[in-house]
């Protein structure tokens, strides 16, 4: 698969995988909120490279990178309610940037 192969992807499902230590002692909604959003930068990332029109694979990739965004958010508000430790957001904070800096620069290429 395409997808597999990408940077993004992977860093993506690390980020993934680091949502249920984040959200351990998070409110059930915002767990699910978290787990949603990340699943969407992996899933959207796919269906993108599923995609052979341009145009099409653009829109999928800004999708994800919104969910992205949406990721940040959720760890920002985790830290600030104090639901998460600081060393585990800021771990994931590093994560999520990066996925966003990696996700512009397929959208520019």
């Amino acid at each position: 698969m395409d997808y597999e192969r990408l940077d993004v992807f992977r860093v993506a499902l690390e980020f993934t995988t680091l949502v249920p230590a984040l959200t351990k002692t998070a409110r059930p909604a915002m767990r699910d909120q978290l787990e949603r959003a990340a699943a969407s930068v992996c899933l959207n990332l796919a269906e993108g490279c599923g995609r052979r029109a341009r145009r099409d694979r653009l829109h999928f990739f800004s999708i994800a990178q919104g969910s992205a965004m949406e990721c940040a958010a959720a760890v920002d508000i985790l830290r600030a309610l104090r639901q998460t430790s600081h060393e585990d957001a800021t771990s994931a904070k590093h994560k999520i940037a990066r996925v966003v800096q990696m996700l512009v620069g397929l959208r520019r290429r």
